[in-house]
């Protein structure tokens, strides 16, 4: 009895499952759906390979004048900066598609190599075939005086391409005194002299005041290791301003201190040179600002108290 139990049983358990399975692949859905899995697998290649390649295209090509600068080159760069990144060796060459995939570094590599660029921030692809450059630019700040020509610098003391610094632009920046060391010999290179960018940091600082104090020169002198800048003005007088901006020596005054001394002065005498000058004035005390006539070394020390 118990073997016969065991024999139908397995005979009755086979049947429904051998039956299920075949009435699931039978069903019209799954037969439309195998159908469809054999014909996309056959077909679907040959479609692919007939589709037209959109980096052949030529709406896809870059073209030199599908290029966004932003923001836009300011006044003291050269118009022909865009044609002469465009115009490099590292630029893609004609006919390159906006797809290719080392199109965007291409394009980053020839802004990143002009003199002006500080840094490329992006790069963006815009299709059908146009790129966005968003850059970072170098700003002249000072001319810095040398056995030879006259050599601009940005506030980091990066030389810069003097031959693009022309008309009204080239006569607006400081001039600086008292540097011996060579300059670099190619453009964007850093100046690596402490005096050369202390003076940067300081005609920086000044910018909107220079003209207004009828400022001429910015003159670095060293003691050592140890760098101190004087001011020239207009007039001939002499402003002893100290140690650079930036530097944290316990007692020297801070770069809006001394402008704040130099302000009152102006506003006591009405100009930093005033009758029976030039003057050597010097800003660097607490209390009140020093000052004497450059023409004799015997002359006594006037002094001006300091409003806080």
């Amino acid at each position: 009895m118990m073997v016969e139990t065991s024999e139908t049983s397995e005979t009755s358990g086979s049947d429904p499952v051998g039956g299920g399975i075949a009435a699931v692949l039978w069903r019209p859905g799954v037969l439309v759906l195998v159908a469809l899995v054999l014909v996309s697998t056959v077909l679907l290649p040959k479609v692919i390979d007939r589709l037209p390649e959109l980096k052949d295209r030529p709406e896809y090509q870059l073209t030199r004048d599908a290029v966004e600068i932003i923001p836009s080159p300011p006044a003291w760069i050269p118009g022909e900066f865009v044609a002469r990144a465009t115009g490099s060796d590292s630029w893609p060459r004609e006919g390159t598609s906006i797809l290719e995939p080392d199109v965007l570094q291409r394009v980053s590599d020839s802004f990143a190599a002009r003199p002006w660029v500080a840094e490329v921030r992006a790069v963006e692809r815009r299709v059908p075939a146009g790129v966005v450059v968003r850059l970072v630019y170098r700003r002249p700040v000072a001319w810095i005086e040398t056995a030879g020509s006259p050599v601009a610098v940005d506030v980091n003391g990066v030389r810069l391409p003097a031959e693009d610094l022309t008309g009204e632009t080239a006569t607006k920046f400081p001039v600086v005194r008292g540097v011996t060391s060579q300059p670099p010999s190619a453009d964007a290179s850093e100046w690596e002299d402490r005096g050369v960018v202390a003076a940067a940091r300081l005609a920086d600082e000044l910018k909107s005041h220079w003209k207004p104090f009828d400022l001429s020169v910015i003159v670095v002198q060293r003691d050592r290791e140890r760098v101190f800048l004087e001011l020239l003005t207009q007039g001939g007088s002499r402003i002893v301003w100290g140690r650079p901006p930036g530097t944290r020596h316990p007692g020297e005054l801070t770069v809006s201190q001394k402008i704040g001394r130099l302000t009152q002065f102006i506003s006591h005498f009405d100009s930093l040179d005033p009758p029976g000058g030039p003057f050597e004035i010097n800003i660097r005390h607490w209390r009140e600002i020093i000052y004497r006539p450059l023409n004799s070394e015997s002359a006594r020390r006037l002094t001006l108290p300091v409003i806080r």
